[in-house]
């Protein structure tokens, strides 16, 4: 896939919009880095923020793929909640490019 031109502006994706402009709460003029989903990236700046969307411009193209090297997965046994949402953070935050969901049973003890 071609490189989108520099210099124009583009639409921010929901999660995008909801993670940088609501939860890092970014303001017009900030600088950050979108993944092209192709091996490259983006960066760009954040132009425009209304109540459900946001605009950046793309300033700089890098065609540096930054798919690890190695796999990495993990088997994790469901748990409920805010456990569950948990280890699936930290697993992504430490590397993991697989997460395998497992189930098991309690058994008691005698």
């Amino acid at each position: 896939m071609g490189e989108l031109p520099l210099g124009s502006n583009v639409e921010l994706p929901d999660s995008v919009v909801h993670h940088w402009c609501r939860v890092l709460r970014a303001s017009i003029g900030d600088q950050g880095i979108l993944f092209d989903g192709f091996g490259g990236e983006y960066t760009v700046e954040l132009q425009a923020i209304s109540k459900k969307n946001a605009t950046a411009t793309l300033l700089t193209h890098i065609d540096d793929d930054r798919t690890p090297p190695t796999i990495t997965q993990i088997g994790l046994v469901m748990s409920r909640g805010e456990r569950m949402d948990y280890a699936i953070q930290k697993a992504t935050e430490l590397g993991v490019t697989a997460i395998q969901l497992l189930s098991s049973h309690h058994a008691k003890s005698h």
